[in-house]
């Protein structure tokens, strides 16, 4: 019997530790529109630390998938969870551990680097709000232009500074949608080498479309 029960306990917390280290586990999610089927039965598990590329053609429901872990778009059925807990349950404060860039990113132009990540720093309450928006600058390598207007930007800058948008508020997760889209082959392996820095030095999980 002792023996029985120390068996289950060790199951138990094994199986815990394993849930645990997902971040995102995604079970036999599907969606239609219309009775068109848009996703059949996907599955999916993202540990900490890890950076997961989902690939696919046009159309093949890339932008689906990361709009549904950010319940954009409800699922017709299958189950998301985020951090061991389903997305319907607490939803807001599982959200606010993610940061995520959808297509491409979007600022006020007439404004500077360093402002606009100050307005979006006061929506997500971060602390030290000035002391934060300097580091992430200086992580995407844009030390030197936190005061200039974002209507300079180059895109590629653009994306970057995005990127800097999403890490922010020190999320576990960033969803990153099509980053590279748009830039030339250089810009291309500047945001391919961010991202691997987020990974090795930051220990930031990534999931790419």
């Amino acid at each position: 019997m002792f023996i029985s029960t120390v068996y289950k306990l060790l199951k138990y917390k094994v199986i815990s530790m394993i849930e645990k280290s997902n971040l995102l586990s995604i079970k036999n999610l599907s969606v239609s529109v219309v009775d068109k089927k848009i996703l059949n039965g996907i599955s999916l598990e993202i540990r900490k630390g890890e950076i997961h590329a989902i690939m696919g053609p046009n159309g093949s429901g890339k932008s689906t998938t990361i709009r549904m872990i950010l319940s954009l778009i409800k699922p017709t059925s299958g189950e998301i969870k985020l951090f061991g807990k389903a997305i319907t349950s607490g939803k807001n404060m599982t959200l606010n551990r993610i940061g995520a860039l959808i297509e491409k990113p979007d600022f006020y132009n007439y404004l500077s680097a360093k402002k606009n990540l100050e307005i979006l720093g006061k929506l997500s309450e971060v602390t030290p709000l000035k002391k934060r928006v300097d580091e992430v600058l200086g992580i995407v390598g844009l030390s030197d232009r936190g005061h200039s207007k974002v209507r300079t930007f180059s895109q590629g800058m653009k994306q970057r500074l995005g990127i800097a948008q999403t890490i922010l508020h020190n999320p576990d997760l960033i969803i990153l949608d099509e980053p590279t889209n748009g830039l030339d082959p250089q810009g291309q392996k500047e945001i391919r080498e961010l991202i691997l820095r987020l990974k090795e030095e930051r220990n930031i999980t990534i999931l790419i479309s």
